[in-house]
């Protein structure tokens, strides 16, 4: 395939590809019902503890018992 032949294939099959790809995409994200799961998905930043790492520690009984924060290189 020489590079005119590609380019033309180029041209017209895969722009018609991408383009069809693109469509599909856009009625997917706009379909019925996902309106539910979008907004469950943008509250999830505003549900999230604001210090995890402490939740952690309270959750795993191991590291409850620490004082000190972990630091780089910790093994225990």
């Amino acid at each position: 395939m020489n590079y005119d032949a590609f380019r033309a294939f180029a041209d017209t099959w895969v722009l018609l590809g991408l383009a069809v790809v693109f469509v599909i995409l856009v009625i997917w994200l706009f379909r019925r019902g996902s309106t539910k799961q979008y907004e469950r998905a943008a509250r999830i930043p505003m549900e999230a503890p604001e210090h995890p790492e402490k939740v952690a520690d309270a959750q795993d009984p191991t590291t409850a018992a620490r004082s000190t924060p972990r630091q780089k290189g910790d093994d225990t």
